[in-house]
């Protein structure tokens, strides 16, 4: 492992990449950078750049029918987001906007597919890495139809915990700043029957709460309410 792998996140496209193919794709775009709150993608628009996250956080979201958004996922530092625009050049799917000060390589269409082109290696982590997402996704929308609200809520903090946590004195913290209505939407809640369901996990003294911060002081306990193993 060199020192630049260390700089991403265990999972995410960057980390998994070669270290020469790495260099060669944060040559490419022009880096951006993203107030909080900043649209980087409008759902339905035509653009087709994709976006290399450096740091920060954005957020995914989804209209429904009746014109409510509806947040998807979270994406982070070492993730890319665009990329099917990118690849296929059909409308955008989805919203992106900056969840906190955001920085990230804009890399135009052509630009991206010449890299996946002469980098196949990249390429097969691009496609692993956008199949592993949507099965995630896919996975877990099965499972909120049917489970409830607190199997929901501990599946995505422990998502969230796996992808984003990082140690701190009272166990593990959640690096990603969602406000209660944010976390509501991503496990198809509402706010009080998350409140509820978090003030149990206080109490049970399983997790504990900040202003958009949450830190986990029992991941085996709160696995164990999904019926995972730790």
């Amino acid at each position: 492992m060199t020192p630049d792998d260390r700089r991403w996140p265990a999972g995410t496209f960057l980390h998994a990449l070669a270290e020469d193919d790495r260099r060669h794709l944060l040559r490419l775009g022009t880096r951006r950078g993203f107030a909080p709150g900043t649209t980087l993608i409008d759902e339905g628009s035509t653009s087709t750049e994709a976006y290399v996250l450096l740091s920060g956080y954005v957020k995914v979201l989804g209209n429904t029918l009746d014109g409510r958004a509806v947040l998807l996922s979270i994406r982070g530092q070492g993730e890319v987001v665009g990329e099917l625009a990118a690849l296929d050049r059909k409308r955008r799917s989805a919203t992106v906007l900056a969840l906190t000060t955001v920085a990230a390589q804009v890399i135009t269409r052509e630009a991206f597919l010449g890299y996946l082109r002469d980098h196949p290696a990249a390429a097969g982590m691009l496609q692993t890495a956008t199949l592993e997402e949507f099965r995630r996704v896919t996975r877990y929308r099965l499972l909120v139809n049917g489970a409830p609200i607190g199997v929901r809520l501990a599946l995505m903090l422990g998502h969230l915990l796996d992808h984003y946590g990082r140690r701190c004195a009272e166990g593990m913290r959640i690096d990603v700043p969602l406000s209660q209505p944010e976390l509501a939407s991503l496990i198809g809640a509402s706010e009080p029957s998350l409140h509820r369901e978090l003030t149990a996990l206080r109490v049970r003294k399983i997790i504990g709460t900040r202003y958009r911060r949450l830190v986990v002081h029992d991941p085996d306990a709160l696995r164990a309410l999904t019926g995972s193993s730790p």
